[in-house]
């Protein structure tokens, strides 16, 4: 009788299982038909030059890529070509930040004035400003509008190009006046996260670079994800990234922007796809943690927007007026834009559909638009 139900259970086991390899075989050229079609009309207008990862409970039902990542020379864009992932860096960051909380190394509650006590500035911090609110946009921090006006012009480029050590970075933002005190207002704060990994790099006695690297990158199977602080040192694979010009009819490089800002991470659509799984595979980081980076802590202050550590976090108690993609299933989001790189990176029903892409057009490409139109055509 036992064998006759183990026989039974095998056949189901196998009929299961072919079902489930024949359903999959059956939606990947529907999805490929799909996803081609939008994607060649974006690129044949020049509204998408890069590479898209779009991944089902953790398998890959659509990838490919599309254009130059070099003009001058020609170069196509594959898989291994790498760009700017601009602010979706945040969620590394974040994670980074509650890697070295979970080692006992920092605190969430650790005051950013205890945590600077070995730089010198000029200016000043509040004094309650802990990590948690610089992770979740409410320390009253503040971002590029505060800088002065001089270096706004040309959108920042002044500032951008400027060159710091750690203690400089420090120096100029501790003079920036705040936006609020800590806790009482949700403000996107660039700023905030810069000072993460100076406090990392302290935290670690390493570079960023390193901290990446040996603390994620290896660890999760990320080989096209890094970081450089040094504009002298010429990263393999890296896409140029272009912005078109009316006035001129023609395509412009990016303009320079100064490595030592901020701590730039570097990737590709497929790297980022799973790095957004990791957000519900419990290992790398501990499910307490994961559950942080994913929880809305803006409830309490503004209904209107809601951020977790590094991910805006939507589902059907938090809304956000920063997106919404149209659909009712629970997701987390980031998007990030500088000189020309596009990135976006979405996590739908924890991990049920994971989208990422990224491209070099600048504003060509409108990334949020994008992610609206792969959602529907996901039909959830």
């Amino acid at each position: 009788m036992m064998k006759m139900i183990t026989a039974l259970s095998l056949v189901m086991f196998l009929f299961l299982s072919n079902g489930c390899q024949n359903k999959k075989k059956e939606i990947a050229p529907l999805y490929n038909q799909k996803f081609d079609s939008l994607f060649n009309a974006h690129h044949s207008q020049d509204l998408f030059h890069g590479g898209v990862v779009i991944t089902h409970s953790g398998e890959t039902v659509y990838e490919n890529y599309f254009g130059l990542a070099n003009r001058g020379w020609n170069i196509p864009f594959d898989k291994d070509v790498k760009l700017d992932i601009a602010s979706v860096n945040k969620s590394i960051i974040a994670a980074l930040v509650l890697k070295a909380a979970e080692e006992g190394r920092l605190n969430l509650e650790d005051n950013l004035v205890d945590l600077l006590s070995g730089f010198s500035y000029e200016g000043s911090f509040h004094p309650e400003i802990t990590l948690h609110h610089m992770l979740s946009h409410s320390s009253g921090l503040p971002d590029y509008e505060g800088v002065a006006e001089d270096l706004k012009l040309n959108q920042f480029l002044p500032f951008k190009r400027l060159r710091f050590t750690n203690e400089d970075y420090v120096d100029f933002i501790s003079k920036i006046e705040p936006i609020n005190t800590p806790g009482q207002q949700f403000y996107y704060s660039n700023f905030a996260y810069h000072l993460l990994p100076i406090i990392l790099e302290e935290t670690y006695q390493k570079p960023f670079s390193k901290i990446l690297e040996e603390k994620l990158a290896l660890p999760l199977g990320l080989k096209n994800t890094v970081s450089e602080s040094e504009n002298e040192v010429v990263i393999s694979k890296l896409a140029n990234a272009y912005n078109y010009q009316d006035e001129t009819g023609q395509w412009h490089q990016n303009l320079f922007i100064d490595l030592s800002l901020g701590r730039r991470v570097f990737s590709t659509a497929s790297d980022l796809n799973r790095w957004a799984q990791a957000m519900d595979n419990p290992g790398w980081l501990a499910a307490e943690s994961l559950n942080l980076m994913q929880q809305n802590h803006q409830a309490e202050i503004d209904a209107s927007f809601s951020y977790g550590y590094g991910w805006v976090v939507i589902d059907g108690e938090n809304k956000s007026r920063m997106v919404d993609l149209g659909t009712k299933k629970p997701y987390i989001i980031h998007g990030g834009s500088t000189e020309g790189y596009k990135a976006m990176l979405i996590n739908i029903n924890r991990g049920e559909y994971v989208i990422s892409f990224l491209s070099n057009v600048g504003n060509r490409t409108d990334e949020i638009q994008l992610a609206q139109q792969i959602v529907n055509l996901l039909n959830i």
